[in-house]
């Protein structure tokens, strides 16, 4: 083989994410077809059942390695070819045994798991979890906010950069980002592990770590306003509120000349971006200038 490949490049082909330079480099190595044949076969597998065997034999026939002569050239290029096939084939495994969801700028989506259990997932946010034994193995993970409504089973883990929250049968509402863990419990009990503390959050119980700074406080809320078309805050920085904003709505806000660690408590629609900004900035005494239609300058008035 000519050329060693990351497995990251490999992933990237088998997902059709390369570039137009780099498929087209691809395709033209000795090894592309070699790999192809590969991902061919891979395919038709159903894991975890496959016969390697068969493939190894069939890969062998084509690349004519069975005809080599010399002892070391043939054994280099049996674990080269076998090397590929473990990549894939444990590429292909995976995949099939794994479930990755994100969502785009201003989009929403319900997921409903193995178990009945529910997921609403916000804006630019990720999930992903293994399907595999999923009843005895609830583990989420998630990258930016989501509400979930956990059916009673075993232990449900949703891992966050920032930490983890653990639940036998609940519902709750969970917001990571750069510096921010947020958890609000609206039915059930939800413990919380972040940065080696632990907290046990029962119905209308809240937490929120910014920093290394903890805040509590008591909701009368049942679910988060984001499911319903608006997303409110409590005493957040604004930094956070307009990075719900530039989620939302595909923009980008100039924050340069305002203090982004104010703290606004309010809410902002889903359905108009110049009232969302009004609601949330007009308050705060913070004007608001359309550069073009994807970006806000923000000025303190």
């Amino acid at each position: 083989m000519d050329k060693n490949y990351p497995d990251t490049f490999l992933a990237r082909w088998l997902n059709n994410e390369l570039t137009e330079d780099e498929k087209s480099s691809f395709e033209a190595s000795e090894d592309f077809l070699l790999y192809k044949k590969i991902a061919e076969k891979s395919s038709e597998l159903i894991p975890p059942k496959f016969n390697k065997d068969k493939i190894y034999k069939e890969i062998l026939a084509k690349t004519n390695l069975q005809k080599e002569k010399k002892v070391v050239p043939l054994f280099r290029a049996w674990y080269a070819v076998a090397a590929s096939i473990a990549l894939l084939l444990g590429f292909f495994y995976f995949v099939n045994l794994s479930k990755k969801i994100t969502t785009d700028f201003g989009e929403q989506l319900t997921i409903i798991l193995p178990d009945n259990s529910k997921i609403l997932l916000n804006s630019k946010s990720k999930i992903s979890y293994q399907k595999k034994n999923w009843k005895k193995n609830r583990v989420i993970k998630l990258e930016g906010e989501a509400l979930f409504k956990v059916k009673k089973g075993s232990t449900f883990t949703v891992e966050t950069q920032q930490g983890n929250i653990t639940v036998l049968g609940t519902e709750f509402n969970v917001k990571t980002s750069k510096n921010l863990f947020e958890v609000i419990c609206f039915e059930g009990k939800v413990k919380t592990e972040h940065q080696n503390q632990t907290n046990i959050l029962t119905k209308g119980k809240a937490i929120r770590q910014i920093g290394t700074k903890i805040e509590k406080w008591n909701t009368m809320k049942t679910s988060p306003s984001w499911i319903n078309g608006e997303t409110s805050f409590n005493s957040m920085p604004l930094q956070f509120v307009i990075d719900a904003i530039e989620n939302q709505y595909n923009i980008t806000i100039n924050t340069s000349k305002i203090d982004t660690n104010k703290r606004f408590t309010g809410s902002f629609t889903h359905s108009n971006l110049e009232v969302a900004l009004q609601t949330v900035f007009v308050p705060m005494k913070i004007g608001v200038i359309f550069k073009d239609d994807k970006t806000v300058l923000l000025e303190n008035q």
